[in-house]
């Protein structure tokens, strides 16, 4: 699971802390050291949740959180209190501002875990319900909508990273009689450019050398327009502990047998193409 996370305290020792438990779990990671600080990011960037210390000046916690829920931008936005505070009185009034959840300092990995993960899911589930909602509306005014059903999945604009000599390469030739295949060794560029957002899905191979995979599944799922992409892993079994680090929204694949690798990864690549 990833997600992109505000962390919010004005020290920032705490900042730094809660943003390296954090990125070496594969989450992205936004830091503001004020309140205001907060509300203006959370106006011009795409937040999943909020990690929002209590104690601050000029604007506290619980102002924050009453500012965030009357926002429609953000009012669906989940947020974590972190708080010195461990009385009822105190939780009362950080729901009662609109806080999800809450986290007592010392704050220890398995809370602070358990629930980003929990509340991001919820987001992401939520985000692509809505996206989906959009979608439909989309295809059902369109004129063509019998011709996309009918061609069965193929047709697809598919983006592999990967060596071209290496299994992403193969894949490429594999997929191209039915798909409009695009391949790329270095993806630092080719993330940032708004024609990205237009494949029906990635293909990533943990194999790839020059950078790490698992952290590119993280900044396309952090990108405002590449989010909802479905993303296919292409793993071999001595990676299973690895992908099972990010077990975000992807569909985890083996290509060991060469017999295997026609049958699965085209009916993956097929049923894709038709959402």
């Amino acid at each position: 699971m990833t997600a992109r996370i505000l962390v919010v305290d004005d020290i920032e020792v705490n900042l730094r802390l809660l943003e390296a438990r954090l990125h070496a779990e594969y989450f992205e990671v936004i830091t503001a050291s004020s309140g205001a600080e907060a509300l203006a990011i959370c106006a011009r960037e795409t937040i999943d949740l909020v990690l929002l210390d209590v104690m601050m000046p000029d604007m506290d916690g619980y102002a924050v959180c009453r500012a965030l829920r009357l926002n429609s931008r953000t009012q669906h936005l989940p947020i974590v209190m972190i708080t010195a505070l461990d009385e009822a009185s105190d939780r009362l009034k950080g729901l009662e501002a609109g806080a999800d959840d809450f986290l007592t300092k010392p704050v220890r990995d398995l809370q602070l875990f358990s629930r980003v993960r929990s509340l991001t899911r919820l987001k992401l589930l939520t985000d692509e319900l809505r996206a989906r909602a959009e979608t439909t509306v989309d295809l059902m005014a369109g004129t063509d909508i019998l011709a996309r059903i009918a061609n069965g999945g193929s047709g697809g604009r598919v983006l592999v990273f990967g060596e071209s000599d290496g299994t992403a390469g193969r894949v490429r030739k594999y997929l191209r009689s039915d798909h409009e295949v695009a391949g790329v060794a270095d993806p630092s560029t080719v993330l940032k450019e708004e024609a990205t957002g237009s494949y029906d899905i990635f293909i990533i191979s943990l194999s790839a050398v020059g950078y790490d995979p698992l952290r590119l599944c993280s900044q396309i799922r952090s990108s405002d327009h590449l989010r909802q992409i479905p993303i296919l892993l292409l793993t071999d079994p001595a990676d299973e502990a690895r992908t099972t680090i990010w077990s975000g929204r992807s569909i985890g694949t083996s290509f060991p047998p060469a017999s295997a690798r026609r049958s699965s990864g085209g009916a993956t690549t097929r049923a894709c193409g038709k959402r």
